[in-house]
């Protein structure tokens, strides 16, 4: 019987033993019956880039240990997305935080803290960060732009959006903790008025006003933010001020309590000043916390051993949680983190295939929706982490760097497509970045993928000394500097982009390549089509009654190939070949008109179809601006494919004519790619008679000239 129960059990403990390193989506408790509370929490002290702070992730763990304690109503432990230090990037805010909230399935009557410990920043009143542990901006705020933070402006979109079905959020954020970031006083002045001024519906609970800094002292507690020390002390209790002590904090309560201590304790014990912000009057008697009275005697007493320590931590009573998964689904999730682990990302027995297998089988199930946001992750992050190299100056040209940034890039454009649909603002953030490295790859299309970038992210210095990179690798010395200067007004405290700068003024142009170092080859298509007009001239030959001759025109149309070679700045050759239709006529009048009587009108259509070839000179009027008007010049060549049997017949062409060409066109470029739409009108004039000598019939006998002019409206379109 013994044996018997092992080898039921032995299973069981061997599964639970397998998912212990790594923790599925678990979704909300339905067995708790009406509204749940549930908070996200920031902190992070060990910023990789940065100053370092000292207590931002102590307070953090103080406000979740209240949260979870009796004091903060004993919120289950899978109902609070905490991320410290080097867990806290951005990539596991949007990724994994909004995925467990989305698991959630937050309701009309729940209550959401939203708390983040930390730096923040700003570059305007409209772009204002929560700085992520891996942020590097490399000296400058523009270099915000490029990842690695927390866009303040999308989180109030989701608070928005939480608020609109009843959910009441409180945003707490402790994070102006010094002016020292490269936005300086200035940021963090941008990042209390942009908070509080964009209100999305929530509470809000701010450090300080805007301008200030939120002290943080070893003297605090045992270490900690002044003001979450406060707040958290006032959660807890100690704001309950009711004359009857209803055991309740509201709003106001709470509010009141941290107004009176924090100015005061930062005046008399720091000299400085700091003056939290709270919002807004309207929810007063909101009640933020209950008050257990055994809680607040053991955090009292708590708070008096160590001279205002740490919170009480209650013994925790939420045992672990396990799905019910069968045997395929673990051996597959597991064999996807080994991968993972093994950076084996793609390819055969990659996380990457593993994720698919989980997708195809298990759609939608908690563990494949941990391993969909592990992967996108893990791409992100190996991309931000390159990005802040980038900021440093590590900038490797090598053809192996080359082929590592193209599937950087590549790998990124996988991730979006893995975010998108849960997180369609977070993953439109990061495509600049995905487009910045496909850029910075081994690609043929590098220069089409930066414009593309500076297209969807127009003030990011980054792009601009990618740019000017790009251009000095081309010899277009003149564009590299215009990008590296524009670099440098952009972001004028990264030093990077000096350096580039200074690469590209110092440069000389190739000796070998001093025609191309102004122009761009590309190869196009054209289509046009117009009016063609006959030019006969009689000859005087009354042989077979014919007295004179009288000209038509018909339409005429074309579609072929060209090829732009530069001569300089702006001038440059595009040779092409078009393939030609043209319809046209000739009027031969006869009869005897002396006597009034009309002339007779015998018409003989032309139906050529010819393959003209031309040698034109461009000449451009500006040069690298989005629109620029050319004049051009060519001589060429018709040769006559076929000519219809009619008019064969009686007036046969010569297979081969020369014509003289001129136009007038505007070199349009389309945004976000190479391609460049060129409109043209063109007049072709006839050089040569189209009628052969050979011809003995009294029509041709009654031409001593015939040639042919069109005017047309042609259309390019090339690639460079």
């Amino acid at each position: 019987m013994r044996k018997n129960c092992l080898v039921i059990i032995l299973p069981v403990l061997l599964l639970q033993a397998s998912l212990s390193a790594q923790t599925p989506l678990i979704p909300r408790d339905t067995t708790i019956v009406g509204p749940q509370t549930f908070a996200m929490v920031v902190g992070i002290s060990d910023y990789r880039y940065v100053r370092p702070l000292n207590y931002a992730d102590k307070d953090a763990e103080l406000f979740s240990d209240f949260l979870r304690s009796p004091g903060g109503g004993n919120v289950p432990k899978d109902n609070i997305f905490s991320l410290l230090n080097e867990k806290a990037t951005s990539s596991n805010f949007w990724s994994k935080g909004f995925q467990w909230m989305k698991e959630k399935r937050l309701q009309k009557g729940d209550k959401l803290f939203i708390y983040m410990a930390g730096h923040g920043d700003a570059i305007d009143e409209d772009q204002y960060f929560f700085i992520s542990y891996d942020c590097n901006p490399g000296g400058d705020k523009n270099n915000y732009l490029a990842g690695g933070t927390i866009q303040l402006f999308n989180l109030k979109k989701k608070i928005a959006a939480e608020t609109a079905k009843g959910v009441e959020v409180i945003f707490i954020m402790d994070a102006c903790r010094t002016n020292e970031l490269p936005g300086g006083a200035e940021g963090l002045n941008f990042l209390n008025t942009a908070i509080s001024e964009k209100k999305a519906g929530e509470i809000i609970m701010l450090a300080t006003g805007a301008g200030q800094e939120s002290l943080e002292d070893a003297s605090i507690g045992n270490g900690h933010g002044l003001f979450t020390w406060y707040l958290v002390d006032g959660l807890s209790g100690m704001a309950d001020m009711s004359q009857s002590a209803d055991r309740k904090v509201t709003y106001h309560e709470i509010q009141t309590y941290v107004d009176s201590n924090v100015p005061a304790i930062a005046q008399q014990q720091f000299r400085r000043n700091q003056e939290p912000f709270f919002c807004c009057n309207e929810s007063s008697e909101k009640v933020i916390s209950k008050v257990d009275t055994a809680y607040l005697r053991k955090w009292m007493d708590q708070k008096n051993q160590s001279h205002g320590g740490n919170s009480f931590r209650s013994k925790r009573t939420n045992s672990p949680s396990y799905f019910t998964a069968d045997t395929l689904l673990v051996e597959t999730y597991n064999k996807f983190y080994d991968a993972l682990n093994n950076k084996n990302l793609n390819g055969p027995s990659s996380a990457e295939d593993f994720l698919n297998q989980l997708n195809k089988k298990y759609p939608g199930n908690p563990y494949t929706l941990d391993a969909k946001s592990t992967l996108a992750i893990e791409y992100i992050n190996a991309a931000q982490a390159k990005m802040n190299q980038y900021f440093s100056c590590f900038d490797d040209p090598s053809t192996a760097e080359k082929k590592r940034n193209t599937e950087l890039g590549t790998n990124l454009e996988k991730a979006i497509n893995l975010i998108r649909e849960d997180e369609p603002e977070y993953a439109e953030a990061l495509i600049p970045q995905m487009l910045f490295w496909k850029a910075s790859g081994e690609t043929e299309n590098a220069f089409q993928y930066a414009y593309q970038a500076l297209a969807a992210q127009p003030n990011g210095a980054f792009i601009y000394n990618r740019l000017a990179l790009l251009h000095l690798d081309n010899n277009n010395k003149d564009s590299a500097l215009y990008y590296a200067e524009k670099a440098t007004q952009l972001a004028p405290k990264w030093t990077c982009a000096f350096g580039v700068l200074n690469k590209v003024k110092e440069s000389k142009p190739n000796k070998n390549n001093q025609l191309l170092k102004k122009g761009k080859r590309g190869i196009g298509f054209t289509a046009g089509g117009g009016t063609n007009n006959s030019n006969p001239t009689y000859s005087g030959n009354r042989n077979g009654g014919i007295i004179d001759v009288e000209s038509n025109s018909a339409g005429a149309f074309g579609a072929g190939i060209n090829y732009t070679l530069p001569l300089g700045r702006t001038v440059s050759i595009r040779p092409e070949a078009v393939f030609n239709y043209s319809n046209t006529s000739i009027d031969f009048l006869s009869g005897d008109t002396t006597g009034g009587q009309p002339a007779e009108r015998t018409t003989v259509p032309f139906k050529i179809n010819s393959a003209h070839i031309t040698l034109p000179f461009i000449f451009n009027f500006t040069s690298d601006k989005k629109a620029n008007p050319y004049f051009k010049v060519a001589a060429s060549i018709d040769l006559v494919l076929s000519q219809d049997n009619a008019s064969s017949r009686i007036i046969p062409v010569n297979k081969s004519l020369a014509f003289g060409d001129a136009a007038f066109g505007v070199d349009l470029h389309i945004p976000k790619t190479m391609l460049v739409l060129s409109p043209e009108i063109k007049y072709s004039m006839g050089l040569s008679n189209m009628n052969s000598t050979s011809a003995t019939s009294n029509f041709a006998r009654a031409l001593s000239g015939l040639k042919r002019n069109a005017l047309t409206l042609n259309l390019y379109l090339s690639l460079r």
